[in-house]
């Protein structure tokens, strides 16, 4: 049973979008809301409650600031030379029980990206990496790249676009999984009980609550043995 808790009241259904989060065992032995605001009351379509440990025997990690140097040294690494190229900076998130993996959640990479295609228009595209994080049976911190999705928008080149970038994006996964292990090794010497995901920016528990979105950042949370 956790000594403290955060609840999170998100306007969309699948836990993304704006979410309003209360902070309850920091400085706030209770916490509710009453009222939303005019932009956000009757919003709400998704929630999840995360009962927590006490302070002294969790670390909190935020996850852009970790996968993100790492992810964009990797794909320009891998597509130099080619037609693809980013559209802008990743994407660092939480992706939270989704309906094709009942019960698990993952730190999400979303990347948009940019086809050259000759004597055409570019094609808009997008590749997304879901990261799980897990523990071993001895209590080490792992992280593996386990599911990645290529998407390409719709136009009389999308099929071959998509069977032209698809398996390098794919393939990447090995390489992606390699680095995450790599900047894991910091809790190479440590045990932990329990790994979870908090969505967002890390809270401030001794504030009442805050209002962010599920793509500000991802914060892993990792429990000491």
């Amino acid at each position: 049973m956790g000594h403290r808790g955060n609840a999170y009241a998100f306007e969309n259904l699948n836990f993304d979008g704006r979410f309003a989060a209360l902070n309850v065992g920091g400085g706030h032995n209770s916490a509710w809301w009453s009222y939303f605001g005019d932009t956000f009351n009757d919003r709400v379509s998704s929630s999840l409650v995360i009962a927590r440990e006490p302070q002294t025997v969790e670390i909190e990690v935020p996850l852009r600031q970790l996968i993100s140097p790492q992810f964009v040294s990797i794909f320009d690494a891998e597509t130099a030379g080619t037609q693809l190229s980013r559209d802008g900076d990743p994407r660092v998130y939480g992706t939270f029980f989704p309906s094709d993996a009942e019960g698990r959640f993952f730190a999400t990479v979303d990347q948009d990206l940019d086809v050259e295609i000759n004597n055409w228009p570019d094609y808009n595209a997008n590749v997304r990496y879901d990261i799980e994080f897990y523990l071993s049976n001895s209590g080490r911190l792992h992280g593996q790249a386990a599911r990645s999705h290529v998407w390409v928008e719709s136009g009389i080149f999308s099929g071959s676009v998509h069977d032209r970038i698809a398996p390098r994006l794919h393939a990447a996964k090995s390489r992606f999984t390699s680095a995450i292990e790599a900047q894991l090794g910091l809790f190479s010497n440590r045990s932990f009980s329990a790994a979870y995901l908090l969505p967002g920016p890390v809270p401030d528990m001794n504030k009442f609550g805050f209002f962010a979105r599920h793509d500000d950042d991802v914060v892993l949370v990792v429990v000491d043995a």
